[in-house]
């Protein structure tokens, strides 16, 4: 099997062809995240109308939609590569 990864010639841990981020996953997230604000706004807000908790919510649902569009529509080789690149970059570093 060809492996899916193209390394650098200067340094054959690192990976070349690997994209830190993807269009879909951003696309994702902006959905998720407005379907979660509006379940909140339909549930929560007109009920009690407590702005403060809104704020919360919305704060705190931004990187819970960006983790679970993530896991769900990024590949598994690009986030391999990118972890990776990673740990590449903290052992150049610390050498």
């Amino acid at each position: 099997m060809e492996s899916p990864y193209r390394f650098s010639s200067t340094n054959p841990r690192f990976v070349s062809n690997v994209a830190n981020t993807d269009a879909k996953v951003y696309g994702a997230t902006a959905l998720i995240y407005g379907y979660s604000l509006l379940a909140y706004n339909r549930r929560f807000l007109r009920v009690d109308g407590n702005a403060v908790a809104a704020v919360g919510f919305a704060v705190a649902s931004l990187p819970a939609a960006y983790a679970y569009s993530r896991f769900f529509f990024s590949s598994a080789e690009n986030e391999a590569a990118i972890k990776n690149n990673s740990y590449e970059e903290w052992d150049c570093l610390s050498t």
